[in-house]
């Protein structure tokens, strides 16, 4: 893979920082289409989507360790996507990031 250009890090790493960012990086890549960029916004969609979904299950229980284990596994995943963008690579996260490229592929 070529090295991604300054706006497709730039899409890429802003799509981890909330769904805002998200949306500001979709709209960067709109003028110049980036595989780079659409990679990691399918990521950060896919790790945003799961953090509110399981968010929601748990705080339906009252478990503060479920909680604190689920922010923790989240943290190791957002870390991880956001080290990949960083360093130009194109990482899916362990476990669910070939997943997160299947269902988000309409992110072109």
């Amino acid at each position: 893979m070529a090295t991604p250009t300054k706006d497709a890090r730039i899409s890429a790493i802003a799509s981890y920082f909330t769904f805002i960012g998200w949306i500001i990086g979709f709209f960067i890549n709109l003028d110049e289409r980036h595989e780079f960029a659409n990679f990691h916004l399918r990521q950060s969609l896919g790790i945003q989507t799961l953090f509110y979904a399981v968010g929601a299950l748990l705080g339906l229980t009252t478990s503060v360790y479920a909680g604190y284990g689920f922010l923790l596994a989240f943290l190791i995943l957002w870390g991880y996507a956001v080290g990949t963008a960083v360093q130009n690579e194109m990482k899916p996260v362990p476990l669910v990031g070939q997943f997160f490229q299947k269902i988000f592929k309409f992110i072109k």
